[in-house]
């Protein structure tokens, strides 16, 4: 079982990384060989039933930790964020895992020394050695003071949501009439799941990218005449049917904006709001 993981914080003395490596990895007593990568490689513990390579990096992070447990030493193997997690509170310092979905080369999970896992936003200059900065993470984290606290836009952008309605249609591309519609219809299907599901599945939003949503609207608005009278017909009764489920999940907004001239969508204000 391999697993990559970044400490971020204060660097770890090998010694200590090989104490906690054993309590996290619960090995009872088998030995654990911890060895920089860049230094002498002939007098490694290759026999080891754990294997922990190191790279020290700078910025945010300590190290870079490329770990190795052979299978037959523990009867469960713990999983990438279990260790990464067990890691963090016996060493005391937040440790980043990559994320296993589809997304940017950027998004992190991060344990933090009381045992949770937030997600965070991990940037890396043009440098060499290049610097790392974590940049935001959605909760507080101590230890991370610099870094801003907000719901990561590229993590709800990528979440799976279904889209049976756009998905009917053409994609076309985007110098297209067509392909524009295809875009933004698909990106007010996935508002109005988002609303019907409670803000499934992460629970969370951004009121800017509410607004988006709202602009994506708005120009169905104004490329539906464009489609051709059979078309147009078609995308209205597609798109009424999902205005229906935004009303249904929507309330009036107190205090409407320039009287009859907004459109009505833009009235609208989720009953509960996820930001």
């Amino acid at each position: 079982m391999s697993y990559d993981l970044l400490l971020v914080g204060p660097p770890v003395s090998p010694t200590s990384l090989a104490e906690a490596l054993a309590r996290a990895v619960r090995t009872e007593g088998a030995d654990v060989d911890v060895a920089d990568r860049d230094g002498d490689q002939s007098q490694r513990g290759w026999t080891s039933p754990v294997l922990c390579g190191y790279i020290k990096l700078r910025g945010d992070l300590s190290l870079a930790l490329d770990i190795y447990v052979a299978d037959a030493l523990v009867n469960e193997a713990p999983t990438e964020p279990e260790l990464a997690r067990r890691l963090a509170t016996t060493l005391g310092v937040p440790v980043l895992y990559p994320s296993e979905e589809d997304l940017p080369p950027s998004a992190y999970w991060l344990a933090t020394s009381s045992g949770q896992s937030v997600r965070a936003r991990l940037l890396s200059s043009d440098d060499e050695p290049p610097v790392h900065t974590i940049d935001a993470v959605e909760e507080e984290v101590p230890g991370l003071p610099r870094a801003t606290i907000e719901i990561l836009p590229e993590i709800l952008d990528r979440q799976p949501i279904p889209t049976p309605v756009s998905d009917t249609l053409p994609p076309g591309t985007t110098a297209t009439v067509e392909g524009q519609v295809h875009r933004y219809l698909r990106v007010w299907e996935r508002l109005t799941h988002r609303l019907a599901s409670n803000w499934a599945p992460s629970g969370r939003y951004r009121a800017d990218l509410f607004q988006r949503d709202l602009e994506a609207r708005d120009a169905l608005e104004r490329l539906i005449p464009e489609m051709g009278e059979t078309h147009a017909d078609v995308l209205r009764d597609t798109v009424t049917r999902l205005d229906r489920t935004f009303i249904d999940h929507t309330v009036p907004k107190p205090a409407p904006d320039n009287g009859g001239a907004t459109p009505w969508w833009r009235n609208r204000v989720p009953r509960r709001m996820p930001w």
